[in-house]
């Protein structure tokens, strides 16, 4: 087995962590778990999202959020967009990067974004030359590109479809989501090496979400496709609006966990991400949280 001998995480929790929490927390809180993140180490964080879509509205203080940052040097600090809109509003107070997010399930997209996936590739032009009007960087993300619930196993043409129009838009980077959970090792594994041979310029992240214990299996054969960007939530917290049943994104501390035993440099401070994590246990009250390594802390301390 070949892995990468570096992988960055990115911390998702102020963004999909929190857009399915129990209550909308404050400005203050999302600034201070960013900053506890990086200063154990993490590289790149997803502040939060600027969409005006209904089931988003806790993500309505993301611009405050990104104005009373702190951003530290050599950090990535982006933001999920859905239209053009969203990556003006993103601009204008200071996000340094959008992820541009389409869903490659009809049914899906439908349900987040009132359209088809078509209708939304429509706006990828416009998104992009935003960004670049203002120097952003500019990553696609397609959620479920490998199996939902209402498609079984999407088709592989259309997901190059989707990421040739991504490309055409100015997207450096792609991120493939597996919101509903579904994916395999060897749907991964296989559906990853093959993109990364249909476009060998993209540069690609893994966004995995546990529902089915299957989040870090997908992790290992993402890897070893030679995926080195992976999107985690600290205390496993989140889940998709769309989808019912859909748990939170695989835990921060359980991959880190994973990538420290195997010898991954990840540049990270197991302990403090350990500590960030358990705040967020206690902020939630456990509410929508999975991790194994919290779980055994807890254990472990009575």
């Amino acid at each position: 087995m070949k892995f990468p001998k570096k992988v960055i995480l990115c911390e998702v929790v102020t963004r999909d962590g929190f857009q399915t929490a129990p209550e909308i927390y404050p400005v203050e809180e999302k600034v201070r778990i960013i900053e506890e993140v990086v200063d154990a180490g993490c590289q790149s964080i997803e502040v939060g999202a600027f969409s005006m879509y209904e089931t988003m509205y806790k993500m309505k203080d993301t611009d405050k959020v990104f104005e009373k940052l702190h951003m530290k040097e050599g950090v990535e600090y982006r933001g999920l967009v859905y239209l053009p809109d969203d990556v003006r509003r993103a601009a204008d107070c200071g996000c340094q990067k959008i992820k541009l997010n389409v869903s490659a399930s009809m049914e899906h997209n439908k349900a987040g974004a009132g359209r088809s996936p078509l209708e939304s590739m429509k706006t990828f032009a416009k998104s992009g030359q935003i960004a670049r009007d203002n120097h952003m960087g500019f990553a696609g993300s397609i959620s479920l590109p490998f199996a939902s619930q209402w498609e079984g196993v999407i088709s592989f043409d259309f997901i190059k479809e989707i990421v040739k129009a991504f490309q055409d838009a100015g997207a450096a980077q792609i991120s493939l989501s597996d919101s509903a959970g579904l994916g395999t090792p060897k749907l991964v594994y296989e559906r990853t090496m093959a993109l990364r041979e249909a476009f060998p310029d993209m540069d690609w992240m893994l966004h995995m979400h546990n529902t089915r214990g299957m989040g870090l299996a997908n992790v290992v054969a993402a890897m070893e496709a030679g995926i080195d960007k992976i999107d985690t939530s600290l205390a496993g917290l989140g889940g998709c609006p769309y989808i019912k049943g859909a748990t939170g994104n695989i835990s921060t501390e359980d991959v880190l966990f994973m990538l420290n035993s195997m010898g991954i440099e990840t540049g990270m401070d197991f302990e403090k991400i350990m500590a960030a994590g358990g705040k967020i246990v206690k902020l939630v009250n456990g509410v929508g949280t999975d991790s194994y390594q919290q779980r055994l802390r807890a254990l472990s301390a009575k």
